[in-house]
């Protein structure tokens, strides 16, 4: 089942880079280096997944569909709340590191760095949908370095760093885990696309610095994209609570050993046939960072 839609947020393809363009998601936005793209067909991933066994898709693609019914019922229990309380803590975790280590990176040596702490987009929940393609950590580990920074600390950052540095460790990967969550029934309003990285040329890359998103007041380090027909966007229609889209936010391998982007642009999208009376999207994201044992 295609779509055909538009996609907001790509940058001129005549535009001149002297640092990082500047991306506002608060007024003003008159100097906003926005590019109209053409209608975009938007692919059926779940065609293209098939029956696909799940870690050689995501390590293809960087992106996957799991079936994974949660046993988390309060999906705003996270943050500072007591263990008691705090299902994301006591109960989604553990089950995340299962599905990565079991089904998504099996048989590697990996370590974890996770926290009990989503976001949470739709109605009552103060974040509005990310309706603008994007990436969101940028391609090196100063880049990630530093918009961990600007999300908690210098000595967060700098503790990331360190063991990130370590011999032992190869690489470094950011999950996404991202699902419905509180809906009845499968998901028709404002879906998410993914871009398969392997259909982006590197020179379409924008650096991108992200303004007064973060708590801390500084930039984040992301990327933007020129739009390009070569391109190939996807997305698995009438997701359910009983799934899991897994996408790479952020990858870096210290021996190079994998060439071209591996991270996935994404963004939310109006699907021109979505009935007027579809239930309004609730979903959630919880961001994984897995170290990679050599």
């Amino acid at each position: 089942m295609t779509v055909e839609t538009t996609l907001n947020g790509f940058i001129r393809r005549d535009l001149k880079l002297d640092g990082p363009v500047q991306i506002r998601i608060k007024p003003p936005f008159d100097s906003m280096p926005w590019a109209e793209a053409p209608p975009i067909t938007i692919q059926d991933a779940r065609v293209l997944q098939g029956g696909q066994d799940a870690a050689d898709f995501l390590d293809a693609r960087g992106f996957v569909l799991l079936d994974h019914l949660s046993a988390v019922k309060d999906w705003d229990a996270g943050g500072a709340a007591p263990l008691e309380r705090n299902e994301i803590a006591r109960i989604y975790m553990p089950e995340v590191e299962a599905l990565i280590r079991n089904r998504l990176m099996p048989g590697q040596r990996l370590e974890f760095e996770q926290g009990p702490f989503l976001i949470r987009r739709g109605p009552n929940t103060g974040n509005i949908y990310a309706n603008g393609v994007h990436q969101d950590y940028g391609l090196t580990p100063d880049d990630y370095q530093e918009s961990l920074e600007a999300f908690s600390s210098a000595a967060f950052a700098a503790a990331w760093r360190a063991r990130f540095e370590r011999p032992e460790v190869a690489g470094f990967v950011v999950l996404d885990l991202w699902r419905p969550v509180y809906m009845a029934g499968p998901l028709r309003h404002m879906p998410l696309a993914v871009c398969d990285p392997h259909s982006i040329e590197m020179e379409d890359l924008v650096p991108a610095a992200l303004v007064g998103f973060a708590p801390s007041g500084k930039n984040t380090n992301q990327l933007s994209l020129k739009y390009s027909p070569e391109q190939r966007w996807w997305y698995y229609p009438g997701i359910t609570t009983g799934e899991v889209l897994v996408f790479k936010l952020f990858e870096y391998f210290k021996d190079g050993r994998r060439k071209g982007l591996q991270t996935c642009f994404h963004t939310a999208f109006t699907d021109p046939r979505t009935p007027e009376d579809a239930e309004p999207r609730q979903s959630c994201e919880h961001r994984v960072g897995v170290f990679v044992m050599g």
